[in-house]
């Protein structure tokens, strides 16, 4: 049979350390929550390396391929051809106002002739 000595005791016990209970709780989450921080902010780091070598990594194939292109003997061809074309374009524009200013005068000439 209990004794009142030993339930007065625990009752005591519990109501002198009831202040502490939430106390060690919260810093078990803290600590908790510390190193859970501590291995989130490591493998953000990582991910962080990991995205730059990437991104250095895809930066330099496009400059590599860029570069193979540009050297390209069917890319030389292509821009001087495109030059070609341009230089007859604007030949081209210039005949056509030519050929519009000599109508435009030759309609003038008629109409002066016909009044």
């Amino acid at each position: 049979m209990p004794t009142k000595t030993k339930e007065y005791d625990t009752r005591k016990a519990f109501l002198d350390y009831y202040v502490y209970v939430p106390l060690g709780a919260a810093k078990v989450a803290f600590d908790m929550a510390k190193e859970l921080s501590g291995k989130v902010m490591e493998l953000a780091q990582s991910q962080r390396h990991a995205v730059a070598k990437t991104y250095e990594d895809l930066a330099e194939r496009g400059e590599k391929l860029a570069k193979s292109i540009r050297r390209s003997a069917y890319t030389r061809r292509a821009i001087d051809q495109t030059k070609v074309a341009r230089s007859q374009v604007k030949a081209a524009a210039t005949s056509v106002r030519k050929a519009a200013g000599s109508t435009a005068e030759a309609t003038r000439a008629a109409a002066r002739k016909v009044s």
